[in-house]
């Protein structure tokens, strides 16, 4: 996958990850985005060597869960 396709990925990923935790704890996708951009997920979702970008949002959300149950939030 050439790195235009990765990035677009990447950012519909992050998207999509916002608006489904926004349904979920029923908040504005605003408040979900400016917490999930200081966090670890985030930062290894963007990185292509973690490979975390491969995964589906479900998955990367399920990460950012594990992630605030460890306190490790930015």
């Amino acid at each position: 996958m050439n790195e235009k396709s990765r990035e677009y990925a990447m950012d519909l990923l992050v998207s999509m990850v916002v608006a489904y935790r926004a349904e979920k704890e029923n908040r504005l996708q605003e408040e979900i985005w400016s917490e999930f951009r200081r966090s670890q997920t985030y930062e290894n979702l963007l990185n292509p060597d973690t490979g975390l970008w491969m995964n589906g949002p479900d998955y990367i959300s399920d990460e950012y869960d594990l992630e605030l149950a460890r306190g490790t939030k930015a």
